[in-house]
């Protein structure tokens, strides 16, 4: 499995908790960057600051539908 479809996976399982992105940053170091961007530019894959609960302004990416607000 490609590690672009691991990242997919991993994002579609969190389901409405998201990813942060920090996370997929030093999970995928070097190349961490590139793929958020990969994702984000096809529209699946929406980033959001804070995920809608409390004081949490971390920036999440999830799955297009799974998005806080």
């Amino acid at each position: 499995m490609s590690e672009i479809q691991q990242l997919k996976d991993r994002i579609e399982k969190s389901g409405p908790n998201g990813i942060e992105n920090a996370i997929v940053r030093d999970d995928y170091e070097p190349v961490g960057d590139l793929m958020l961007r990969q994702l984000l530019v096809t529209k699946d894959y929406i980033a959001r600051k804070g995920d809608g609960r409390g004081t949490d302004q971390k920036w999440r990416i999830f799955k297009s539908g799974f998005e806080p607000y």
